[in-house]
This record gives C-alpha cells, structure tokens and sequence, in this order.
C-alpha cells in the first residue's frame, strides 16, 4: 500500500471511529473526559458537531483513498485537519496548563497524523 493510502485510511477510519463514538454514546465519551452532558441541547450538539463533522471528514478521506483525483486533495484535507486539531489541543494545554494521559497521547497520534499527511504530501508532490 502506498503512504498515500495509508494515511488517508488511517486518518479515514480514525474519524469514522471518533464520529461514530460521538454519535452513537457522546455522554459516555464526554463522562471519560470527566464532563457531565446532561440531556436535551447539549448532547444533540456534541452528537451534530464532533459526530456528524468527524464521520463526514472520515467519509471524504476514505473516498480519496478509492479515487486517484481525489488523493491529493484528501492529503491536504488530513493535514490541515489533524493538524488544526494538534495545533489546538497544544495551545489549549498551555494556555490551561492541562496535561494528563488522555491528552498527551491524543495530541501524539494527532501529531503523527498530521505528519503523516504531510510526509505523503511531499512525497507526492506536484500541484493541486
């Protein structure tokens, strides 16, 4: 399998889980975190926003994974996605001095997906 393939399905399949977590048992997901989700409005929202963006984004990186037209745009897409994401939870752990197990390995598997991304990029270089 080409590096291509591999972070577009890695970081495909990493979404599709985490959406459908958030879709599917956000108040169980958020109770590990230490956050009471109370029913009604707040739970519809985490159902919509990190499961509803994170399926969709999984879904467009799996497609690209299947389409040679599509590749580069999903690398793209993956980078800037998981590195948004990186780039977030880092400044969130500084600015609140938060550490702890959870999110230190979520910022090092974001970190590497958003590096992986960009090795595959690189690699294939050529203009969008």
């Amino acid at each position: 399998m080409r590096i291509d393939s591999l972070a577009l399905a890695i970081g495909g399949l990493g979404f599709l889980g985490f959406g459908a977590l958030m879709l599917v048992a956000p108040q169980t997901a958020m109770a590990n975190l230490g956050l009471v989700l109370p029913d009604g409005v707040p739970t519809t929202e985490i159902r919509a926003f990190y499961g509803g963006l994170e399926l969709g984004l999984g879904a467009l990186l799996l497609a690209a994974c299947r389409k040679v037209q599509y590749q580069r745009a999903g690398l793209v897409l993956g980078c800037v996605s998981y590195g948004s994401v990186a780039a977030a939870r880092a400044l969130g752990m500084l600015i609140d001095g938060s550490g702890g197990g959870f999110l230190w390995g979520a910022l090092g598997v974001e970190t590497s997906l958003a590096l992986l991304f960009w090795y595959a990029l690189r690699r294939n270089s050529r203009p969008m």
